[in-house]
């Protein structure tokens, strides 16, 4: 999608005229919050469909590690999850990789495992944004160099991030839903 297409599809008086498999959500003040496009697997290539496989895979895994969203007060149904890093309520504000100390402590060497993916995850999701559009992938990532907010699958991080991550650094956080969520 090119730039002028997606200000386009987020016209909301223009919501009809939206292609099949693209949904535009906005706010209740009218303002664009998501656009969100499906591809039917018959029309990925071999290695986007791998992807897919691997990028589901990845969180089904990664709720093992992590307790479900509780502060969702609209959540009627279903759990969301989050990948994110959190600041300490330590004095000195450290921070870092948010999981369940229990979940982790009793599957370590898979914590580990899961890890190591995090990378691959954060490339697929940055290049997925990026088929989306540029201009939407390149503002977001502006703004969280200008922050110095990490991408989550930096798990090195130590204060300071690139000045380009390329497109594999473009998210902060990821929260993903299972079980049939409805909010």
């Amino acid at each position: 999608m090119t730039p002028s297409k997606i200000w386009r599809v987020l016209d909301v008086n223009q919501i009809k005229s939206i292609h099949f498999g693209c949904v535009a959500i906005i706010s209740s003040t009218r303002l664009p919050i998501s656009l969100v496009e499906w591809r039917p697997f018959t029309t990925m290539s071999e290695v986007e469909v791998n992807q897919q496989d691997e990028l589901s895979q990845f969180l089904f895994c990664e709720k093992r590690f992590t307790d479900p969203i509780a502060t969702n007060g609209a959540l009627l149904e279903g759990f969301m999850f989050a990948i994110r890093w959190r600041k300490c309520s330590m004095k000195n504000e450290q921070f870092g990789l948010y999981g369940s100390v229990g979940k982790i402590e009793n599957a370590k060497d898979e914590w580990w495992n899961q890890g190591a993916n995090l990378i691959s995850v954060g490339c697929i999701l940055g290049q997925s944004l990026q088929y989306v559009g540029d201009h939407l992938f390149e503002r977001i990532q502006n703004c969280y160099n200008s922050l110095g907010v990490p991408s989550f699958y930096q798990v090195n991080y130590e204060g300071n991030i690139p000045a380009n991550q390329g497109a594999c650094g473009f998210a902060s956080a990821l929260t993903f839903t299972m079980n049939g969520f409805k909010n």
